[in-house]
């Protein structure tokens, strides 16, 4: 998770909520495209050592030990967080700790999995090559993470209407008016749920795909995931908008 103070105390403040919002499939982009995209990109965890960071609640944690994984353990900088997944899921192994700060041992674990973590981080050479050095060699490492396509767009939030604008208008008169910003990396303040304040980094994917191979990876994989179909009943808005327009992207790196 973050280092931001502002969005671990959001975190910490909203746990119960967070967790509820989360259990209760009430997150539409969760249920119907990044969770189905990330879960299909698992590999065999039969007998391996896995890390999840970011893990929130918890649930994941439970979903990828589900999968035959020989050890699970999950890591959030949220205490609050973390003491709710300690409680929903007492035989399983959960440390409050800081992604960019990882305390392993070298070659540790066969499989790391992150989701919607890593646009709260600032420097992202620092937490790869971090994750790089506890990995085993031949080791995985999946994660998600906001897409700058959509995120690096102009975001205007009301009552009536939220506006992502990337783009921009020329007049006859010479003027021009540009709406967000894609190539400069930046801090974003943002409010979700109305309540929850949070920040995040939006950078451009040449920066993400250079830090990507400074910290020695190898790049195996790259989605773009699509809403599961079966979105439609519950919000055809959803579907129509990120069957077009990126929400989410997947990497998924070796070492």
């Amino acid at each position: 998770m973050a280092t931001d103070k502002k969005t671990i105390k959001s975190y910490n403040d909203y746990a119960l909520k967070w967790a509820e919002r989360m259990r209760s499939g009430k997150n539409i982009a969760h249920k119907f495209l990044e969770k189905p995209a990330m879960y299909k990109k698992l590999p065999d965890l039969k007998g391996k050592s896995v890390l999840c960071i970011g893990c929130g609640t918890g649930e994941e944690c439970e979903h990828l030990k589900s999968l035959g994984a020989k050890r699970v353990i999950g890591i959030d900088i949220s205490k609050g967080l973390i003491n709710f997944a300690k409680e929903s899921y007492p035989d399983l192994e959960f440390q409050v700790m800081d992604m960019e700060k990882l305390n392993f041992a070298d070659d540790s674990f066969d499989f790391v999995y992150s989701s919607l973590t890593m646009h709260y981080v600032k420097d992202w050479i620092k937490t790869l090559r971090g994750a790089y050095k506890i990995m085993k060699k031949g080791g995985i490492f999946i994660f998600s993470t906001h897409h700058p396509v959509k995120w690096g767009a102009g975001v205007n939030r009301s009552k009536e209407k939220d506006s992502f604008l990337l783009g921009y208008e020329k007049y006859e008169s010479g003027e021009s008016k540009v709406f967000g910003d894609y190539l400069n990396t930046r801090k974003i303040d943002d409010i979700w749920f109305n309540e929850f304040k949070v920040s995040y980094y939006h950078r451009p994917l040449s920066e993400i795909i250079g830090d990507i191979l400074k910290s020695g990876f190898v790049i195996s994989d790259f989605v773009e995931p699509k809403p599961l179909k079966s979105v439609l009943k519950e919000k055809p808005n959803f579907y129509d908008i990120h069957s077009k327009i990126p929400l989410f992207m997947i990497f998924e790196l070796k070492k």
